[in-house]
């Protein structure tokens, strides 16, 4: 089987790691979900048959298609074949709500949406919605996108960050040199739609022809859950945040419990608390376990830091090395650097910068953020700089630790989010005049808190607050706190929003 059109542009590298998983295993399980189980021969079926659907149906190399989906086996299917089709896929979650849906199509300036459906139980075949959409189609800046992923942007709403396919090659070729992906690995479906890690858990599986595993819907959104489901579905490699490790595998887990089978856990999209990293290597014993540090414009993984044993938790260290990981050095030709140990750049010395000749192309929109992609100061070919924002420091141990951002943005259950997004959503409501986001210190954790002030004067509740901002943001990013407050004139003569109580 083989997914390439004929005549048409150079096969997508993920397809062609499909093309040598359908040759090398045809019979093997690609995908267990809960709704149906199918080998490598009937996916790519399935993705080759999706593919010429969507050329009959339109869809041109390089268009832009958001793919609506949900976390299940269709999901992959949709990806596969778009990128089969020679299209761009830009995936998010069908679960967020219709005017966030709205904004992600603009940012991608999206020319289809495509919604992985499903036909009725007798026949459990992929049935997708295609539509083309009504917007101007404007040609992206550059050729060859592989995809798109989104991320808060500066500005107030998402952030189109536009990837090609060279990033995912050199991950590709760094995950199956580190850690040999094969047949009986079990790899868990748990990456965030629409973010890097559901893209690595595709690929890890095609690396070594082993089997994508799909938890059901309750898996992730219960504590404890998926420690249960690890165990029960056997899992071998497990790709998760700092709060997933948390709340899924360790809240509430017996002492003596062990996950045998599990051989490799990534964790990335947050700084990864020492005692959490201790607590899973104890519950996974024989795992590798990694920390490792990226953002979606250094595509997929920059850095990892290998925990080995127990750490010297000593807070003696300017970075409080005993609270997280560091996290460790460059990978995948990445190298990962404070912005004073790149002379001659003029850079922030205690930012994080990251090295590369595999960053993304750059942002569809967002112009504010354009200039944290910069000239490689060593000169090298086809290397650049990405400026991310993170700050950090060098521990006595010459390990580089995240203390933490230059900007406002913050992570939420891994998610990096803008707080000019949550503000720029609540004066969308039309009694919201001014709003002020902030992440503030709870006696149970983090709370992500707003205080608005209101026109004239209109009754809202916090209820209808949080109702209007659920309908505008994805749900990590929807405040818990709501307070109502007034605009004062701080010692600068700028106005400041302040809490009335």
């Amino acid at each position: 089987m083989s997914t390439q059109r004929p005549g048409g542009p150079e096969t997508h590298p993920v397809v062609r790691l499909l093309d040598c998983a359908v040759a090398a295993r045809p019979d093997g399980i690609a995908i267990e979900a809960p709704d149906r189980t199918i080998s490598y021969q009937e996916l790519g079926e399935e993705v080759s048959g999706l593919a010429a659907r969507l050329r009959r149906q339109g869809v041109a190399p390089q268009d832009r298609i958001l793919i609506r989906g949900e976390r299940s086996s269709h999901f992959v299917t949709a990806l596969l074949a778009t990128w089969a089709a020679g299209a761009v896929p830009a995936p998010v979650d069908g679960a967020h709500p219709e005017a966030r849906i709205a904004r992600y199509r603009a940012a991608a300036r999206a020319q289809w949406m495509l919604s992985p459906t499903l036909e009725p139980e007798s026949a459990p075949a992929l049935s997708p919605a295609l539509a083309r959409l009504d917007d101007d189609g404007e040609a992206a800046p550059w050729s060859g996108l592989s995809h798109i992923l989104f991320t808060s942007g500066t500005t107030g709403d998402p952030a189109a960050v536009a990837v090609g396919a060279e990033p995912l090659r050199a991950m590709s070729a760094w995950y199956a040199r580190e850690f040999n992906p094969g047949p009986t690995d079990r790899v868990g479906l748990l990456g965030g739609l629409g973010h890097d890690p559901v893209l690595r858990d595709v690929i890890a599986a095609l690396l070594g022809a082993a089997t994508l595993v799909v938890p059901g819907p309750d898996v992730l959104a219960m504590p404890g859950r998926l420690v249960q489901f690890t165990g029960s579905a056997e899992l071998t490699i497990l790709h998760c945040t700092p709060a997933l490790l948390e709340f899924g595998m360790l809240l509430g887990t017996e002492e003596d419990r062990r996950l045998p089978n599990v051989r490799l856990i990534l964790c990335g999209g947050a700084p990864l608390p020492s005692a959490v990293a201790e607590r899973t290597k104890v519950l996974c014993d024989t795992a590798r376990l990694f920390n490792v540090y990226g953002t979606t414009e250094t595509p997929q993984v920059a850095a990892a830091h290998e925990l080995r044993a127990p750490r010297n938790t000593d807070t003696t260290s300017p970075t409080s090395v005993g609270e997280h990981l560091p996290i460790g050095s460059g990978v995948a030709g990445a190298a990962v650097l404070l912005g004073a140990e790149l002379p001659g750049a003029d850079l922030a010395a205690d930012e994080i910068v990251v090295r590369s000749g595999h960053l993304a192309l750059g942002y569809l929109d967002d112009q504010r953020a354009k200039d944290r992609f910069r000239p490689d100061p060593l000169g090298e070919a086809g290397y650049r700089l990405y400026l991310t924002g993170d700050l950090g420091a060098r521990g006595t141990d010459g390990e580089l630790y995240v203390t933490g951002r230059a900007d406002r943005q913050i992570s939420v259950n891994g998610y990096r989010v803008a707080l000019q997004e949550i503000e720029a959503a609540a004066t969308r409501h039309p009694h919201v005049t001014r709003a002020a986001a902030a992440l503030e210190a709870g006696p149970r954790g983090d709370v992500l808190a707003i205080t608005v002030t209101i026109r004239d004067d209109n009754a809202v509740t916090a209820a209808e607050l949080r109702r209007h901002l659920r309908g505008e943001l994805p749900a990590h990013a929807v405040p818990s706190a709501v307070r109502f407050g007034e605009s004062v004139l701080d010692r600068n003569h700028k106005a400041r929003l302040v809490s009335n109580g």
